[in-house]
């Protein structure tokens, strides 16, 4: 392959194939990059042989992630060119963009060299990012410079021509001010024209240089200064965004104290390994999360879970990376390394979910599309047409559509959305809930009935046995035994109960062979060559272990709050458990503050038996109670309450209840810290067991979307008017620019608030 025809050739037939989505050939480096779907290495091999040319080597390019971070990104404009520059790039999989950090997040199975070159063709610079940053984004401070000396030049122009100062002095000094204040906004739209975009840039670029050319030295002055002014008062507030998630970053330390050889040694958090010791003084930051192998202290976990009040722990407790150790020395065995505690895995979503594009976005994005082009194309009518076919004043009617060049720019209308999503998401991470991206968290509002589990959800969790009944000739401590035999190769609650009991009372728990988990209904296990079954009365039913059949009476299998657990050996009932939870004290207030929202149906879905779920059912005050049922039957049940309610979340423990959570129009899941599953499953995360976060979020929703429809709606119709008075010869230059810069700070002001959601 030594032409271009050649590759082209090659390119050609293989793009042709079923299954290639992407294909590039450089005859120069003389490599081939494939990418799709169905389609192997060997297939593709062959069509290149089939045509005459040889591959030599082949490598498949493993998936990867890279991060760039792109200064020059400002504005939602600037991100269309880079998505377009980036489409043809073969080896991408997928984009994240996150406009608020200036940050690019790249999946792609080829060498990140190609994107970093397509980006900077664009006209974008493009810095690789490793590991976490060591600090967020700022103003530069050569712009507070530049505006300050560029404002003095065009101001004294501006004087001095009010005093008829010959224009040999005014002019230069104007212009000198212009070219200080303005370079980057040129240099930016000089780009931008050379790729045929129309951004803020540009169309000030173009004002400014229209205004020059028909006299109007002192507006175009006035541009450039109100213009960087503007820009630079928004890159202060957007920090203000940017700080409140960088500042979950700042909550774990740099540096510990950990305990080697029975020496205290501090070192860096990242060279923590698993199993280590570390030592916390009383007031210190927990760099780390693992579980307290010595001493007792009071823990500061709002930081992850919204706690308001310290909690007691001591040993057996976990506690977790960016918390405050208050007021007891701790050694605390970790469990996970730097990078993939709670406080790494929050932060990670924080940042996704800021990259996930709300409803309402989409739609400003389809908006702004359409119409910086059509006022451009209007302001191009106005210049020409009056002048051309009714004789009128060429230089008015330039100057009218400098102006609507000038507030054609759609920036205050695209940045009306991601401010106040972003600033509505770090406020729910601070209070310990995790939204999955704008989209959940904008249609929270739209919860019409909420469906929640029992177990762990609006009891406590923290099962316990309250009574034990043996017959048939087994004792108590027998009948646990077998019991918590089968149990200990189970995780579910229940089980964890009875072996808990089991411990705690000396009872022998004996290894069980053959174990089998029966969903929704119980479990079965050898034990010591006896086959032993636990579970529901339905299950034994099934067995054909009837009641009637044991001997004497089974005595209250059910009993309201209590679940019961049967046992089963070598083909008869040998006894029950009682096993007891405790409803959650904010369990009855939550729910009235969701029929406050306007939730219209409140439900309690459980596979308990009907008793217990009938007596938490009247506690908590739901409106209806479906118990015994099956994992998939909760699902079931949530589809049913969509049909007849519209938009439904479910409130679930996370692990248990994926089926159910992952049916509702949005699944939160409870007590999410230190549950990897919990904040990978849900749609919302609620990091601490407390309910009354639920109402919280379906307020900080309403008050998010109240914000993004005020602000689409400003921006809007400030636009249209200020169209109008330009058309109309109303507006000057620099009114245009006051208005379009000013209304984009005022929607980052007014985003900003849902920082402030109480």
């Amino acid at each position: 392959m030594d032409c271009p025809d050649c590759a082209a050739k090659i390119e050609r037939i293989v793009s042709s194939a079923d299954g290639v989505e992407s294909v590039r050939v450089d005859f120069l480096s003389g490599s081939l990059t494939a990418a799709g779907k169905d389609i192997s290495s060997s297939e593709i091999e062959k069509l290149v042989k089939s045509i005459g040319y040889r591959i030599a080597a082949t490598s498949r390019l493993e998936k990867q992630t890279t991060i760039l971070s792109i200064p020059d990104m400002d504005c939602a404009d600037e991100e269309r060119p880079i998505r377009l520059a980036l489409d043809r790039v073969p080896t991408i999989t997928g984009l994240r963009f996150n406009l608020i950090k200036r940050e690019l997040r790249i999946d792609h199975s080829g060498p990140a060299d190609d994107i970093i070159d397509a980006i900077h063709k664009a006209g974008f610079k493009a810095i690789p990012m490793k590991g976490k940053p060591e600090s967020r984004p700022t103003v530069p401070s050569w712009k507070i410079w530049t505006l300050g000396v560029s404002a003095l030049l065009i101001m004294a122009g501006g004087i001095l021509s009010l005093y008829e100062i010959s224009i040999y002095i005014t002019r230069p000094l104007i212009l000198t001010g212009i070219i200080i204040g303005g370079w980057h906004i040129g240099h930016k739209g000089f780009l931008a024209a050379r790729h045929f975009r129309l951004d803020m840039n540009f169309l000030m670029s173009a004002a400014v240089v229209g205004a020059i050319l028909i006299g109007e030295w002192s507006e175009a002055g006035a541009v450039v200064v109100l213009f960087a002014l503007a820009q630079l008062l928004e890159s202060y507030s957007l920090q203000r965004s940017r700080k409140a998630i960088g500042m979950l970053m700042d909550l774990s330390p740099r540096y510990a104290t950990i305990i080697l050889n029975n020496e205290k040694l501090k070192v860096a958090v990242d060279e923590i390994k698993i199993g280590d010791t570390v030592f916390l003084k009383p007031g210190e930051r927990i760099p780390i999360d693992g579980i307290i192998s010595t001493g007792h202290s009071a823990v500061d976990q709002s930081s992850i879970t919204g706690e308001a009040m310290p909690v007691g722990k001591g040993p057996g407790d976990e506690v977790y990376a960016g918390t405050i150790n208050a007021d007891g020395a701790l050694e605390v065995k970790t469990t996970h390394a730097h990078g993939d505690t709670t406080l790494d895995h929050i932060i990670r979503l924080v940042e996704d979910a800021q990259s996930r594009r709300a409803p309402s976005q989409s739609f400003v994005d389809r908006f702004s599309m359409f119409y910086t082009p059509a006022v451009v194309g209007i302001a191009i009518l106005v210049a020409i047409i009056p002048p051309l076919m009714f004789g009128a004043d060429w230089k008015d009617w330039i100057y009218r559509a400098l102006a609507l060049l000038v507030i054609s720019c759609p920036c205050a209308l695209v940045i009306s959305t991601p401010i106040s999503i972003v600033s509505a998401l770090a406020n729910a991470a601070r209070n310990g809930v995790l939204v999955k991206g704008g989209v959940f968290l904008e249609n929270a509002h739209r919860i019409s009935a909420v469906a929640f589990d029992k177990t762990g959800t609006i009891t406590k969790g923290k099962l316990k046995v309250t009574g034990v009944t043996a017959f048939n000739g087994f004792n108590q401590r027998a009948l646990v035994s077998l019991a918590a035999s089968v149990e200990s190769h189970s995780e579910h609650p229940l089980a964890r109960a009875i072996v808990r009991y089991a411990e705690q009372n000396g009872i022998e728990i004996k290894t069980p062979r053959n174990f089998r988990a029966i969903p929704g209904r119980g479990a079965e296990a050898e034990i010591d060559g006896q086959r032993v079954l636990l579970g529901k009365r339905a299950l034994f039913d099934e067995m054909g272990l009837a009641f009637g059949r044991t001997d004497g009476e089974f005595p209250n299998v059910t009993n309201g709050s209590q679940t019961t657990v049967i046992v089963g050996a070598s083909g008869k009932i040998i006894g029950m458990l009682r096993i007891s939870d405790e409803i959650r004290p904010e369990a009855a207030k939550a729910v009235n503050e969701l029929r406050k929202e306007r939730i219209e149906h409140i439900v309690l879905i459980t596979g308990d038996n009907k008793d217990a779920a009938d007596v938490t059912g009247r506690a908590m005050g739901a409106d209806e109670v479906y118990a015994e049922l099956l994992p998939w039957q909760k699902a079931d049940k949530v589809r049913m309450l969509q049909a007849r309610y519209g938009h439904v979340s479910m409130v679930g423990d996370g692990v248990n209840d994926a089926p159910a959570l992952a049916s509702g129009n949005i699944g939160i899941a409870m007590g999410a810290a230190g549950s990897d599953s919990a904040l990978e499953t849900a749609d919302i995360a609620l990091m601490s067991d407390d309910l009354l976060k639920i109402p919280w979020l379906i307020r900080l929703s309403r008050k998010t979307r109240g914000i993004i429809i005020e602000n689409i709606g400003l921006s809007i119709a400030v636009k249209f008017i200020f169209v109008a008075l330009a058309t109309l010869g109303k507006a000057t230059l620099w009114m245009a620019v006051f208005a379009d810069m000013g209304i984009s700070l005022l929607v980052i002001f007014n985003g900003l608030r849902a920082l402030k959601s109480k």
